[in-house]
């Protein structure tokens, strides 16, 4: 990647935009480019007419999540005090928002009915890096809470071999980035815990991942259930590069599982979605004219491509430089980051959505080496 020097300071400046644009009460909340017709149109009208006030702010647990990892990580490398406190205030405002139950409201209105795996897991995953470094009883009661309503409530569907977690308590086809994200998550609380019953689906789940890989390396987004069917692609290397970070930190958590056997075709997968420019391809062939830019893929895919260098993984070198060297290019005067540009060829969203920089701030960090505490 480029020296270092130069995206700490980017991420610096992003910290210190998402504190002063989003940051109120502990908690980071604004609007989200969403799901069906706001994804697909109504967010480029909002994007236009910036000035209205929309009302549409939210607060996910996995931008609360991405934000504590980010503040320790910030914390852990320059000693700043206001970094773990911003990580503590964070971490407290998630416990209070933990329903009795042990889930999190999905914020959405279009899924405001159902608890979302993704949205628990990353209450629980804040919760963990903060009682990691500072062990508070609350804080670890309420991840194991997630972890009993998810097994217990959101449950599993059976494949051969394996099984794959739900994606909402009403279940839906099965898909892979769930359960990849569940089976780091368990590992974390066995790790945090030592409880080996946090053990018991871990294998079951990987053994689904590396049973459904695709011969080119590539995840799958949606495999066939009773209850939808599959769906082979869908942002393809975005998902992707999320799940391969996932799967190399189970793998470093608990060497040997299932995980490491994925690991090498899906690192080759990635490298062909960095476009000429180093932006993440968002169609599934890196050589589809035009499509959409978001930075916040690159970000991820960005990081990826620097795990699989470090795990000796990387058939193409430089490809991880290319895609953090456009994020820089890309990142505007105020610190913060345009969602996307040329959707549809023509059309751009300029909002600030803190769920998608906050990603972006954790995956600069993540670059820069500053996750040697991490996993």
């Amino acid at each position: 990647m480029p020296a270092r020097d130069e995206p700490l300071t980017a991420a610096e400046r992003l910290h210190g935009y998402l504190a002063h644009r989003h940051l109120a009460d502990g908690l980071l909340r604004g609007p989200d480019p969403g799901v069906r017709f706001n994804l697909r149109l109504w967010r480029f009208a909002k994007s236009a007419l910036r000035f209205l006030p929309w009302r549409d702010d939210y607060v996910f647990m996995q931008t609360q999540g991405y934000w504590i990892l980010a503040n320790w990580m910030l914390y852990e490398s320059s000693g700043d005090a206001r970094y773990r406190g911003l990580a503590l205030e964070t971490t407290d405002a998630v416990l209070r928002l933990q329903t009795p139950a042990g889930f999190w409201p999905y914020p959405l209105p279009e899924r405001r009915r159902l608890v979302a795996t993704v949205e628990g897991d990353w209450g629980a995953v804040g919760l963990l890096a903060s009682y990691a470094r500072e062990p508070r009883a609350p804080w670890l009661a309420a991840a194991v809470r997630w972890y009993d309503y998810l097994t217990g409530r959101i449950g599993f569907q059976e494949h051969a071999p394996g099984e794959a977690i739900n994606y909402f308590d009403r279940p839906r086809g099965k898909v892979p980035n769930n359960s990849v994200e569940a089976a780091w998550l368990f590992l974390r609380l066995w790790k945090a815990t030592g409880e080996i019953r946090f053990l018991e689906h871990v294998d079951s789940l990987l053994d689904f991942i590396a049973a459904v890989q695709l011969p080119s390396g590539e995840l799958p987004y949606i495999v066939a259930s009773p209850y939808e069917k599959g769906r082979q692609h869908y942002l393809c290397f975005q998902y992707n590069a999320f799940q391969f970070l996932k799967l190399a930190w189970a793998n470093r958590l608990r060497a040997g599982t299932p995980a490491a056997r994925a690991l090498p075709a899906l690192a080759h997968y990635l490298e062909g979605g960095v476009t000429g420019s180093g932006a993440s391809a968002a169609h599934c062939s890196a050589t589809f004219a035009g499509g959409p830019e978001v930075d916040y893929y690159t970000a991820v895919l960005a990081a990826a491509l620097e795990e699989a260098g470090e795990l000796g993984l990387a058939t193409q070198q430089g490809m991880s430089h290319r895609c953090y060297a456009r994020l820089l290019e890309r990142q505007q005067s105020d610190g913060g980051f345009s969602f996307s540009r040329r959707d549809y060829g023509f059309l751009s969203d300029h909002r600030s959505y803190p769920r998608q920089l906050a990603m972006t701030l954790f995956h600069l960090l993540y670059g820069c080496g500053l996750g040697d505490g991490f996993p």
